[in-house]
């Protein structure tokens, strides 16, 4: 397609969309999206042109991401026309079609057509129809100064930017505009202007609008007192406002995310994919001992050895795979910890990435969790084991026995051996709680040394023992186990009240039926335990 043809296929598309819309309404757009002078060459057809910074300011702001594809398909492809369907800023109830037409070959700008679409059409004119949106003020702007900083002239976007007029700035002190606190580097930076050999300096100052506000400019001061053409200062001003405001918001998010950190209870460090320290609390260095370092290893130097590769494994896992974790570790704060109860802490890792998921690096909080794991630990303890006799207690020793009956995956299967004391009450009724409570811990320490490591001996009643052995492959063997342990019991007791005889009856039971739960394998046991009762042989019975 040729110029003319590119040219009089866009002008007879905005024709045909004017003609077609009363109330449409048009603006110009540069190539970097930003509203600019309707061309003369345009014809609007004495239709509204909008003064707006951008077509993007007069949309809803949730139709807004909208807009921006459909400008950088116009922009990228010079498509002809482009349009989307929008709701506005001032009515958001209201519709309208917006068009983006490629103009530049003929006009040198792009178009941007809003047309009432739908029932919106008839309601009549658009809300900014017939009034101007405050244009945006000019960044740019160029005055002239002598030696001492009096303004000479001055354009006229430095009117517009600062709001002053011409004559309020000419014949004024520069100084006069500018913030008391930035005077110091204004007139050092002048100083410096005029004694320095280089033409030119740059500064950044706030100057004072009318309306009392402060505009940041960025001033680039031209020497050209020596120019006999010029003699005077020239400066180079731009309206930096929106950058220094920015700077300002992520300066202030930045020391809002430092105090919060410093305020946490917990310690903070955060790493870079490279498992590099890129920040730490204070919080932290108290934690783990460890001044401030440049690695993870060095920063968590005081980690045990035994749970280090744990950790390690941790940060790889947030590090290279983006898996979050939590895990508890254990710090030797000081050589003199030896081998006493170490401080646990709970780290938590959570991986920090880019909008695109890639892994920056990792946010790591540290917490001292040594008094809730002990507490944590303690209750676990009493849930478990009999205060008195430190054996399990019933409901942890029948749970243990449901779980190696689940096993049907081998041969073996457990034995149950059931150790009532015999005439226990006799000793509380004579010697007291208290000798009964003694005799009980004696019993157990008896019955633990005669164990193997992986068998059970739980406290299930008053003087009730029950001793569960894995992996018994016949009633035989379990009957060879049982009658080790009423070994344990032909000596005396050594009491703090004196020595007094120990003795007990035994039941025994194992069976091969994978049906049998832990309730019916431990009555087969009570039940042998009351014939070894009544037979007062002192010797195991089998039940069965």
């Amino acid at each position: 397609m040729g110029k003319d043809e590119g040219a009089a296929t866009v002008d007879t598309v905005l024709a045909g969309l004017l003609d077609r819309h009363l109330d449409a309404a048009l603006c110009a757009v540069g190539p970097d999206g930003i509203s600019v002078a309707m061309p003369d060459s345009v014809r609007t057809g004495g239709h509204h042109v909008i003064s707006a910074r951008s077509p993007v300011d007069l949309v809803a702001p949730e139709d807004r991401v909208v807009v921006v594809s459909a400008w950088e398909g116009a922009h990228k492809t010079g498509a002809a026309e482009a349009h989307v369907v929008v709701r506005l800023t001032d009515e958001p109830d209201r519709t309208v079609a917006l068009y983006f037409l490629d103009a530049q070959r003929d006009h040198g700008v792009f178009l941007g057509v809003f047309v009432p679409s739908g029932e919106a059409a008839a309601r009549g004119p658009l809300a900014f129809v017939g009034q101007d949106v405050s244009p945006v003020p000019p960044r740019f702007a160029r005055v002239s100064q002598n030696e001492v900083g009096l303004f000479l002239e001055v354009d006229e976007a430095i009117t517009r930017i600062l709001g002053w007029s011409h004559d309020e700035f000419v014949g004024k002190l520069s100084l006069d505009f500018i913030h008391p606190d930035d005077h110091e580097l204004a007139i050092d930076n002048w100083i410096d202007m005029l004694a320095s050999q280089a033409p030119v300096s740059r500064v950044r100052l706030r100057h004072r609008h009318r309306d009392g506000s402060w505009i940041w400019m960025e001033i680039t001061n031209h020497n050209r007192l020596e120019d006999p053409a010029h003699r005077c200062v020239v400066a180079e001003m731009v309206n930096v406002s929106d950058e220094m405001a920015a700077h300002e918001a992520l300066r202030a998010r930045e020391q809002l995310l430092e105090r919060l950190a410093e305020a946490l209870p917990v310690g903070v460090v955060q790493v870079d994919a490279q498992s590099r320290v890129v920040y730490t609390n204070h919080r932290l260095h108290a934690i783990l001992g460890t001044p401030r370092a440049t690695t993870v290893d060095e920063q968590l130097a005081t980690v045990a050895d035994d749970d280090r590769a744990l950790l390690a494994d941790a940060f790889e896992a947030v590090l290279l795979r983006r898996l979050d974790g939590d895990l508890e570790v254990r710090l030797r704060t000081s050589p003199q910890d030896g081998d006493k109860e170490l401080r646990r802490c709970l780290f938590s890792l959570r991986a920090l990435t880019t909008e695109t998921g890639e892994v920056t690096g990792a946010i790591v909080c540290v917490a001292d969790v040594t008094e809730s794991a002990r507490l944590r630990d303690e209750l676990h303890l009493r849930a478990t084991f009999d205060d008195i006799t430190r054996c399990h207690n019933r409901a942890s020793t029948m749970a243990a026995l449901e779980t190696l009956l689940s096993d049907t995956g081998t041969a073996s299967r457990p034995a149950v051996i059931f150790v009532d004391l015999d005439r226990f009450k006799d000793v509380n009724d004579r010697l007291g709680h208290a000798a009964g409570d003694e005799l009980l811990g004696v019993v157990a320490s008896r019955l633990l040394r005669a164990v193997r490591a992986d068998d059970i001996v739980g406290r299930i009643g008053g003087d009730e023992f029950l001793v569960i052995r894995p992996g018994v492959t016949s009633s035989a063997q379990a009957m060879n186990s049982a009658k080790r342990l009423a070994d344990t019991f032909r000596h005396q007791v050594r009491l703090k009240a004196g020595r007094l005889p120990c003795h007990a009856s035994i039941g025994v039971a194992w069976s091969s039926d994978p049906l049998l739960d832990a309730e019916g394998l431990v009555a087969m046991a009570d039940a042998a335990m009351y014939k070894a009762k009544r037979s007062d042989g002192g010797q195991p019975v089998l039940g069965g």
